[in-house]
């Protein structure tokens, strides 16, 4: 343990080097000089008898062996950190709180209740980022992520949310006057806006007499942007299939109307991520248990 508190300055100083990406910014973070870093991290490789920085003129990047060292001592610091608010504070939830989610979720869903959070829990400071890429929890600091559909990181531990249910639907408007669809059948008459993932709009399937068809639709407007469809729909322009959060408020408010509820496939199973379960900070124990009350219903 000795070891380790004598190794403090040169794992801090690693650390802050990776995380701001140059030892000059991690000098500025740390209120030293560019030299004392470059010494510090130096002095660990040595001890370690391990290259973990490339360092060129312009940037660090880390090494293999230098990945996986960042990403234990990231979380042992952090952890620190941690144990430290929780001592300061009693136990109160205290200091940033790192959030990472889909641009549409969280401009549409999760933004909307994040007032509620931080009036409850007013020394937490939140840093919400949107990305459509799947984050690494550990290496980008991240403390917790909300993600749609399937995991493929299975080290992560997973809090279920509840479903996000696929809503086929349009504006009285453009029903009036092109007429509604009998059947999902009909839809090859209508203009149908498809969402976009890795580039191609994805196919429409319907449960029809027992089993799931795919409908050959066609449309004039795709996009990877639900909010992009979602303003298509209510400007009249055709039908698209979306997540229930993007367009629950406007169903209530019968600017659009949805079709083929009992038609539709299942739902995104919407999820909560972290990486540890042991040791929980108060902020992020306090934002778990806020996802449990506010944002499982879509």
């Amino acid at each position: 343990m000795l070891n380790f508190f004598n190794q403090l300055p040169e794992l801090i100083a690693f650390v802050e080097s990776v995380e701001e990406g140059s030892f000059s910014a991690a000098a500025r973070s740390l209120g030293t000089t560019p030299s004392a870093i470059s010494k510090r991290v130096a002095k660990l490789e040595d001890r370690l008898s391990i290259r973990l920085l490339q360092r060129t003129t312009r940037s660090l990047s880390l090494t293999a062996e230098g990945t996986i060292y960042y990403e234990r001592v990231a979380r042992l610091l952090q952890e620190l950190d941690d144990a430290n608010d929780s001592i300061i504070s009693g136990g109160s939830p205290r200091g940033k709180l790192t959030i990472s989610t889909s641009l549409d979720f969280g401009q549409r869903f999760l933004v909307k209740r994040l007032p509620i959070f931080l009036a409850q829990y007013p020394e937490i400071e939140v840093n919400l980022q949107l990305t459509e890429r799947i984050v690494d929890l550990v290496t980008e600091g991240i403390d917790v992520a909300i993600r749609l559909g399937d995991l493929k990181d299975s080290s992560l531990i997973r809090r279920h949310l509840g479903a996000a249910e696929f809503v086929l639907c349009a504006s009285p408007e453009y029903l009036e006057t092109h007429g509604q669809p009998a059947t999902p059948a009909d839809l090859v008459n209508h203009n149908c806006m498809r969402y976009n993932f890795d580039g191609q709009p994805l196919s429409w399937e319907f449960l029809i007499d027992g089993s799931w068809q795919t409908i050959p639709i066609r449309g004039s407007f795709n996009s990877d942007s639900g909010e992009a469809l979602k303003n298509a729909v209510l400007n009249g322009l055709g039908f698209a299939r979306l997540l229930s959060f993007h367009v629950q408020e406007e169903l209530d408010n019968h600017q659009l109307v949805s079709l083929f509820a009992d038609q539709m496939p299942p739902g995104l199973m919407t999820q909560a991520v972290f990486t540890h379960r042991r040791n929980l900070s108060p902020r992020v124990q306090a934002f778990l248990e806020f996802l449990s009350v506010h944002c499982t219903v879509f």
